[in-house]
C-alpha cells in the first residue's frame, strides 16, 4: 500500500460515524425512547419534525376490503401517536413562538384540537360558553392555548407573504402543496368566524385571579394510563407545568392588543383597546421582572 492510500485510509476510519436517524415507528416500540431521544443536545429528528412525524402517521387514512378510503381509525397505534406528538409540545413547553414558527396551521391545528381532547374539553363545545374559573386548570390552560393560537394565527394571515421561487415542477409535490393551502385557507375561515368569541375567552382569562397548569409528559403518560380518572393528579390544582397569573395575562395582553391591532383598519376603536392591551402588557413585564 502506497503512503498516499495509507493516508486516505487512516483519515477515513478516523472520521467519525454519522448515527442514523432514529425513525418513528422506533418511538411506539420502545417507551421511554422519546425523553431519552429530547435529552440529546441535537436530537435527529429534531422535536418538531417529531410533532410533524407522529401526527402525519396518525392521520394516513385507511382503505377498506372494497378499496374505498377510510378516515383513519382510532386505534391504538393512532393514540399513541398522538400521545407522542402531546409529549414532545409539552416538552417544549408549550412554546406558540416556536412551534408557530415550525408547524404548518393544519398540523398546529390538530395538535391543539387533541390537547384540547385529552384536557378533557368536550368536542363541539362554544369554548365561550365555558366558565374558565370552574374548569381544572390543566383544561383552562388548554382552552386558552388554543384561542391564543387562533386570534394569533389570524393576525398573522394579514401579513403578505413572500411567495418562493418555485423549483422544477413535480406533479405530487404540487399536488401536497395545493392541499395544505385548501386545508389552510379552511382552517382560518372557521378561525375567523370565531374570532369574536376566541377574544371574549381570552378577555374573561384576565379577570382569573389563580395560577393555571399545563399539560407536561408526565401528565399526559397518566391520562395515557388512566383515561377515566377524574380526581386523580392529572386533575388536581398543582399538576402540570405552573403558568403563574402575571405571565398568563402577559401573554394574553400581548396577543389581544395584536388582534386589536389587526382590526384597527376598518374599526378606529380597536386602536385605542390595542393601546390599553400594550401598557397593560408592559406594566406585567416590569411587575415580574421586580419581583
Amino acid at each position: 500500500m502506497s503512503a498516499e492510500a495509507a493516508d486516505r485510509e487512516a483519515a477515513t476510519s478516523s472520521r467519525p460515524c454519522t448515527p442514523p436517524q432514529t425513525c418513528w415507528f422506533e418511538f411506539l416500540l420502545e417507551e421511554s425512547l422519546l425523553e431519552k431521544h429530547l435529552r440529546k443536545p441535537c436530537p435527529d429528528p429534531a422535536p418538531v419534525q417529531l410533532i410533524v412525524q407522529f401526527l402525519e402517521q396518525a392521520s394516513k387514512p385507511s382503505v377498506n376490503e372494497q378499496n374505498q378510503v377510510q378516515p383513519p381509525p382510532d386505534n391504538k397505534r393512532n393514540r399513541i401517536l398522538k400521545l407522542l406528538a402531546l409529549k414532545v409540545a409539552a416538552h417544549l413547553k408549550w412554546d406558540l413562538d416556536i412551534l408557530e414558527k415550525s408547524l404548518s396551521v393544519p398540523v398546529l391545528n390538530m395538535l391543539l384540537n387533541e390537547l384540547l381532547c385529552v384536557s378533557k374539553v368536550p368536542p363541539g363545545t362554544k369554548h365561550v360558553d365555558m366558565d374558565l374559573a370552574t374548569l381544572p386548570p390543566t383544561t383552562a390552560m388548554a382552552i386558552l392555548l388554543y384561542n391564543r393560537w387562533a386570534i394569533r394565527t389570524i393576525v398573522q394571515s394579514s401579513f403578505p407573504v413572500k411567495q418562493a421561487k418555485p423549483g422544477p415542477p413535480q406533479l405530487s409535490v404540487m399536488n401536497q402543496m395545493q392541499q395544505e393551502k385548501e386545508l389552510t385557507e379552511n382552517i382560518l375561515k372557521v378561525l375567523k368566524e370565531q374570532a369574536s368569541d376566541s377574544i371574549l375567552v381570552l378577555e374573561a382569562a384576565l379577570k382569573l385571579n389563580k395560577d393555571l397548569y399545563v399539560h407536561t409528559m408526565r401528565t399526559l403518560d397518566l391520562l395515557a394510563m388512566e383515561p377515566g380518572m377524574v380526581n386523580g393528579e392529572t386533575e388536581s390544582s398543582t399538576a402540570g407545568l405552573k403558568i403563574k397569573t402575571e405571565e398568563m395575562q402577559c401573554q394574553v395582553c400581548y396577543d389581544l392588543g395584536a388582534a386589536y391591532f389587526q382590526q384597527g383598519s376598518t374599526n378606529s376603536a380597536a386602536y385605542e383597546n390595542a393601546r390599553e392591551k400594550f401598557f397593560r402588557t408592559k406594566e406585567l413585564i416590569a411587575e415580574m421582572r421586580s419581583a
